[in-house]
């Protein structure tokens, strides 16, 4: 390993790139590891795999180790892993909990240099508007995006045709929420008993507070409601968000169509039901398509995603991100190899169906070949992002309780009020 001096000059020989051939210079090199965790999705696994083989043969000294687990375990070992001293170099972080990581001063901001800009500015102006702002803090960018998301509708075009329905047309694509659950009673498929054999769409059900989030959100500020408030009052048990999840999410189980016990948990795949064709309508980002059955893969179509006034549109945004943690050794280098990565934009869209965020990207040949690229384009210019809380994580975990209390019977209101009392209690003792 070079000592601080030695590597300072080597990095004057000309940027990260050229230090990283100095340090391959016989007598000075040292093999380092990278180490890399991400949650678990088996086509991002196995693509950051193969650019870590990439990386390796640009730069022999240099290993890549890729760790992933299952998103609702993914950060406990995470924390875990750095309150013992020991955390990985680069960390795959949803933007929700930087304020709570940065608070902490758990994270590295972004060496831009490795990005071959100058400046914070500089960076932001290579990504589409909104993309870093989710991952930015007091003014310093903590990291980049590796996937830059909004939402829309999956439809299954072969369970259309059996109702008499052409899912390839827009005139067919439901607009509203009452749109959506209207249609999604005429997909429903029952057995003679009653007993429902096909959903014609249902929520993600039973994972982490996020998953229920990132469906709940783009609702929320539709219907005008606010988790907390301009002067920070706790409101998410107020009119605007009881009403949103009466007529959303409440109303699926009320109409005897959905809900929990319906559902397939399956945290690696949490759209499990509508990838093996046992759904015709979920809710998904442009990610999805890679993890869908094969039949399911020929025949999915892709809507905007249903909103309270189609005139006046939202849905969400979020970035999975990939950062560098500030106890990371080799934080220059890791900066560089998340730059290798996602510098190929085409490959992670190939590859895994992740976005990037770059500029551009929705007129490259790689996005022109997806489909529903561009509802996906379009929706990102009128997204935003969950609310901002270093205690994100038990907030969102309030609100998760109260949508599976009411979804087992509870009044909406009495739930959203628990979840509303316990937030209050949260933000009491920070």
């Amino acid at each position: 390993m070079l000592d601080k001096e030695s590597r300072v000059a080597a990095i004057g020989c000309a940027g990260i790139a050229a230090a990283l051939l100095c340090l391959a210079l016989p007598g000075v090199a040292a093999a380092e590891e990278l180490t890399l965790w991400h949650h678990t999705y088996p086509p991002a696994t196995d693509f950051i795999k193969q650019k870590a083989v990439e990386y390796n043969k640009l730069h022999p000294d240099v290993t890549v180790t890729v760790q992933d687990d299952p998103h609702g375990d993914y950060e406990i070992k995470l924390l875990a892993a750095i309150a013992s001293g020991n955390p990985p170099d680069i960390i795959n972080l949803l933007d929700y909990l930087y304020p709570s990581y940065v608070k902490k001063k758990l994270l590295a901001p972004v060496d831009v240099h490795a990005f071959g800009v100058q400046s914070d500015d500089q960076l932001q102006a290579m990504y589409m508007p909104q993309a870093l702002s989710g991952l930015t803090v007091g003014g310093t960018t903590f990291g980049v995006p590796e996937e830059f998301n909004t939402l829309a509708l999956f439809l299954n075009k072969a369970h259309f045709a059996e109702a008499g329905l052409d899912a390839t047309s827009s005139a067919t694509w439901p607009r509203t929420w009452n749109d959506l659950f209207t249609l999604a009673a005429k997909l429903t498929k029952k057995d003679d008993s009653g007993k429902i054999t096909r959903l014609g769409f249902n929520w993600v059900w039973g994972l982490d507070p996020y998953w229920y989030a990132q469906q709940y959100w783009p609702i929320l500020v539709q219907y005008g409601c606010q988790v907390v408030d301009a002067s920070n009052q706790v409101t998410i048990n107020a009119p605007p968000c009881v009403k949103a999840f009466t007529e959303t999410w409440q109303r699926l189980i009320t109409d005897k169509i959905g809900g929990p016990d319906y559902a397939t948990v399956n945290p690696v795949n949490a759209l499990q039901d509508f990838s093996d064709g046992r759904q015709s309508m979920m809710i998904a980002g442009i990610w999805a398509p890679p993890l869908f059955g094969e039949q399911v893969k020929k025949d999915y179509i892709v809507a905007p995603l249903p909103q309270l006034d189609p005139a006046q549109p939202h849905t969400l945004l979020n970035s999975y991100s990939l950062t560098v943690t500030s106890g990371s050794k080799h934080q220059q280098l890791a900066w560089d190899f998340i730059h290798f990565l996602v510098s190929d934009a085409n490959g992670y869209l190939r590859a895994t169906g992740y976005v990037t965020g770059v500029k551009g990207w929705a007129d490259t040949e790689a996005a022109k070949a997806t489909r529903g690229s561009a509802i996906f384009a379009e929706g990102q210019k009128y997204g935003s992002f969950v609310w901002r809380s270093p205690t994100w994580t038990e907030e969102g975990t309030a609100i998760k309780n109260a949508i599976e209390q009411f979804a087992q019977g509870s009044p909406v209101k009495d739930a959203l009020d628990q979840a509303a009392a316990a937030i209050k209690d949260i933000r009491a003792q920070q």
